[in-house]
């Protein structure tokens, strides 16, 4: 094969291959990386987005973070917002997700001060569960002393549920409940 013959072979497969990767569909960047898919109340009515898709997600393995806040009912400018990795996922009767926060140092908010602090408990390592339903609770122990400090109340709270769907758009097959 001639010089000039091999070269318009290769701008021949260059063109076909501008045109077939042009005429493929792009994912929209509103489909990658984190994105908030569902908010529940604390009743576990949705205030936004599709629980659905937040199920979706888990069963397809998508890394999970859960965002909450808090304000003083004494004084509502003062308040904490948290977003977390979910370390642990469960989808209980094929309807609700609850997750459980990878387990921190515990922080000492000064909410009060003129500079805003934020400083480490000395002993206290916490997690936090949470469910689609409403459903929320907590648990410290003192790592130093390895005891449990606080079992935690069981509370109602709403929670925001992201999903890093990466560089890659959602599949567009439903998956399967896990147990079959």
């Amino acid at each position: 094969m001639t010089p000039s013959k091999l070269l318009s072979y290769l701008i021949i497969i260059l063109v076909i291959s501008t045109a077939l990767l042009s005429s493929c569909k792009q994912p929209s960047s509103a489909q990658l990386g984190w994105q908030l898919v569902y908010r529940n109340g604390p009743n576990g009515e949705t205030l936004a987005g599709d629980k659905a898709e937040l199920l979706e997600a888990v069963r397809n393995g998508y890394p999970i973070r859960m965002g909450w806040g808090i304000r003083r009912a004494s004084d509502t400018t003062k308040s904490v917002e948290h977003v977390a990795d979910a370390i642990f996922m469960t989808i209980a009767n094929g309807t609700e997700v609850f997750a459980q926060s990878v387990q921190i140092i515990g922080q000492a908010p000064d909410l009060n001060s003129p500079d805003l602090k934020m400083r480490f408990r000395e002993e206290n390592q916490w997690v936090r569960m949470a469910g689609t339903n409403g459903y929320s609770t907590s648990l410290m122990t003192n790592f130093i002393q390895d005891t449990l400090v606080n079992y935690g109340q069981d509370r109602k709270a709403g929670t925001s549920w992201y999903v890093d769907y990466g560089i890659l758009p959602p599949p567009s097959n439903k998956a399967q409940s896990l147990w079959d």
